[in-house]
């Protein structure tokens, strides 16, 4: 390798960084020290490979968000061998990408895409790296751009007004928080695709950076919407090749309490038919259709949110709320969703100002063929305090399926009502065909796995992970079993499963937290009402499952954490809860006791919903997300190590400790030689359950690992085949010294390549 990576930068410049002999060293112990000492046959790379094997082109891999590679080079029987191939440092948001707007916050959290031999990364602020695959070294990168003096960057004035905003006010702030880039083609051309700032959609050429699509603004003048917008959404937009259309969707952030009307829009494409290309969306000429999942506010829109209340009663018929059938729910009570409590100003008017769905948090997934597209929501907000808002308060927390070429809505599943506790359904949705039927899988925080009819909305299983504990107030009264975190009730397991026989809905349905036909339940304020001491919660607000999951067509592989909070639940009266001291009181140091931390990885059956084995993990909660390629699943870990389990049996196979806590999922794809990569992203920050000092607050990197290209001989794995139920303690050793030396050599690469990079950047400037 030549002592100099040559940077060619999208602004027609070309940059070298000279690297110093300490890293071409530090490069050369590393190998020696992580490649097998013994004689050596050669890796064949697979040739002829398909796009799904070579590719990892949405967040969760592919349109229909399976977060699974069907490659087989690298596998359950060698991944074990797997070593470092090349680490790629991020720049520190000061050099790169950070200039002009507010709360950049450093590094991603987005996992790395994989195209045709390139590697894509986005940081949280949108600066994107396209990175060789082969050696790490870096194509070019293109920066994105907002203006932090905008006079539409409003602040905390607008709290407490009632009233309509400005109009055409679109956003509240320039908040960097960019969970996903997915690629896709229009006309020919590959572009990354970003929900970007200010209600913005941007595509980028693939090639060589530039900016080439825009859509602009498309929450600005959004009839019927009286609150703000936040600036960005956090997940990407998608296509509908079908329709010809660009799929998008926006929320009234900071847990719904924002106010802006929540909905998804579908923009037509047909005018760009050549590039660069803008679409004006402060107008509907556009505009397809938008369908919104939360009414608009009662005081300032009476006959539309009359009209809202009428629509969920119509459209009854094809909505189930916690298990039981929304036509079995009174009337008034559908007919009032959101409205305030008795003796609330808007007990009579309906939507308060300051509520509604923050977002939609995951993949959106559309089946062209028959004309549907799939989602989850947010949890309805604000939390934790529902005093102004009684009934269900649909479509929070709910899986939704919609026409795709009308966004008619098909049919709805809110999984946790009413949702006291911020238990949405976030995250992937995943689509498949399973025994020729199109089925939606969908996980949702409090821990339930749900298959559906694709088509007609029809339950086809409920699992509960067993490895979920429900503290005492997840229940429409006082639950004497459920005593603490510690002794809590245990995730039950399958509670309705068609092939299995077991019928858990309607009058069956014994799992529900709150009764949807209740008007107590519904009026219910907060989970310890009348009581205003401080509780536990388990699984807390960010969830049991605060990850994407990985379908490899016999199995789903989900996430399950247990990390209790003890908190006070706090009134809201205001809009931008957390900037008057929040929705909660945190006083997890003045607990009673220490709660137990863990988290469990659960297999389950996608055609009967049954559990087939269990993984657990002591004292390390979980934020990422599954994947699964080569009878192989992965996942990564605050504690800094990237887990490889076995498909079949759950047994530990190997793991990678990357020597830095890991809050984003892996991906996997091959480079331009053939060889298959292990991707893993590190540092950055964004809203996740551990605090920041168990994260880590660094720029970071991404790491590539692989076979060797030469391989040992005659090497074998044997696995013992154990119980189902697989145990990790964290305190158990299980790598060795030497990939210790190789993960600080690892570290001190990363430093001495960062401020290389810093400083060449100044040096050129």
């Amino acid at each position: 390798m030549d002592l100099y990576v040559l940077l060619t930068l999208n602004r027609g410049m070309t940059r070298r960084v000279y690297v110093s002999i300490l890293v071409a060293a530090l490069l050369i112990a590393a190998s020696l020290f992580l490649t097998p000492m013994v004689s050596a046959q050669n890796v064949t790379p697979a040739l002829g490979s398909t796009r799904a094997e070579r590719n990892w082109e949405y967040i969760n891999a592919n349109s229909w968000g399976h977060n699974f590679n069907p490659q087989t080079q690298l596998g359950a029987e060698n991944i074990h061998l797997a070593q470092l191939q090349w680490v790629f440092p991020i720049p520190d948001a000061d050099s790169i990408g950070c200039s002009s707007m507010t709360f950049c916050g450093t590094g991603g959290i987005a996992p790395p895409l994989v195209v045709d031999g390139n590697v894509y990364y986005t940081t949280n602020y949108q600066t994107i790296f396209s990175i060789n695959s082969v050696d790490g070294s870096m194509n070019w990168y293109s920066e994105r751009s907002a203006d932090g003096d905008d006079p539409d960057i409003i602040g905390p004035s607008v709290a407490d007004n009632r009233g309509l905003n400005p109009p055409g006010l679109p956003v509240y702030s320039l908040a960097a928080h960019t969970h996903s880039m997915n690629y896709w083609e229009l006309n020919g051309k590959g572009l990354l695709w970003l929900n970007s700032f200010g209600c913005t959609i941007k595509a980028i050429d693939a090639e060589n950076g530039e900016e080439v699509f825009t859509l602009l603004q498309h929450c600005r003048n959004v009839e019927t919407n009286s609150g703000l917008y936040n600036a960005q959404g956090s997940h990407a937009p998608v296509v509908d090749k079908g329709n010809n259309q660009i799929i998008v969707a926006v929320g009234g952030h900071m847990e719904g309490s924002y106010g802006g009307r929540a909905y998804v829009a579908a923009y037509d494409l047909g005018a760009c038919s050549s590039f660069p290309c803008e679409i004006d969306a402060r107008n509907d000429d556009a505009l397809n259709w938008r369908f919104f999942y939360q009414p608009p506010n009662g005081e300032l829109f009476p006959e539309e949110y009359a009209a809202w209340g009428q629509y969920l009663i119509d459209t009854c018929e094809v909505g189930i709320i916690e298990g039981f059938d929304a036509c079995d729910v009174p009337e008034d009570i559908l007919r009032w969703d959101w409205a305030g409590n008795p003796g609330t100003y808007n007990e009579k008017t309906g939507m308060p100002f300051n509520a509604g769905v923050s977002n939609i948090w995951g993949q959106i997934v559309i089946d062209e063929e028959n004309g549907k597209l799939f989602f989850g929501t947010a949890q309805p907000g604000p939390d934790f305090n529902h005093t102004y808002t009684r009934g269900p308060r649909l479509f929070g927390s709910a899986i939704v399926g919609l026409d795709s070429a009308s966004g008619e809505l098909a049919w709805y599943f809110q999984s946790t009502t009413k949702d006291l506790w911020d238990m949405d359904c976030a995250w992937n949705t995943v689509l498949a065909e399973i025994d020729g039927r199109r089925t939606v899988i969908k996980q949702c925080k409090q821990g339930h796995v749900h298959a559906f009819d694709a088509n007609t909305g029809e339950v086809l299983w409920i699992t509960e992970i067993p490895g979920v504990r429900f503290t005492k107030y997840y229940c429409n009264a006082e639950c004497d079993n459920r005593a603490g975190p510690t002794n809590g009730e245990r995730g039950r397991g399958v509670l309705h499963s068609q092939a299995l026989g077991i019928d858990g809905l309607n009058e069956n349905n014994d799992w529900f937290f709150l009764d949807p036909r209740s008007e107590a339940d519904m009026n219910k304020p907060w989970q310890n009402y009348p009581s205003t001491e401080y509780i536990f919660q388990s699984p807390n607000g960010s969830g049991c499952a605060e990850n994407d999951i990985s379908l490899d067509g016999d199995n789903i592989y989900v996430s399950c954490k247990n990390e209790p909070l003890f908190m006070e639940i706090l009134p809201q009266e205001s809009r931008f809860g957390s900037f008057y001291g929040g929705f909660i009181n945190n006083k997890n140091s003045e607990a009673p006791y220490v709660a137990d931390v863990n988290h469990s990885v659960t297999a389950i059956n996608v055609r009967t919903g049954a559990v087939e084995w269990e993984f657990f993990v002591d004292t390390v909660a979980h934020r990422g997300g599954m994947i699964s390629s080569g009878g192989v699943v992965y996942w990564n870990g605050f504690d800094g190590k990237l887990r490889a389990v076995a498909t079949d049996n759950g047994e530990l196979l190997h793991v990678f400790n990357l020597g830095s806590a890991l809050d984003t999922q892996p991906s996997i794809g091959q480079d331009s030689n053939g060889k298959t990569l292990l991707l893993q992203s590190f540092g950055g920050r964004g809203f996740t359950s551990q605090p920041v000092a168990a994260r880590g607050s660094v720029p970071g990197a991404i790491m590539a690992f692989g076979l060797p290209d030469e391989m040992p001989e005659g090497v074998s794995r044997e696995v013992e085949v154990r119980e189902v139920i697989v145990t990790e303690t964290v305190e158990v050793e299980t790598i060795s010294p030497i990939s210790y030396i190789a993960i600080g050599l690892g570290v001190i690469l990363v430093v001495v390549s960062g401020v290389l990079f810093t400083r060449s950047r100044q040096a050129t400037a």
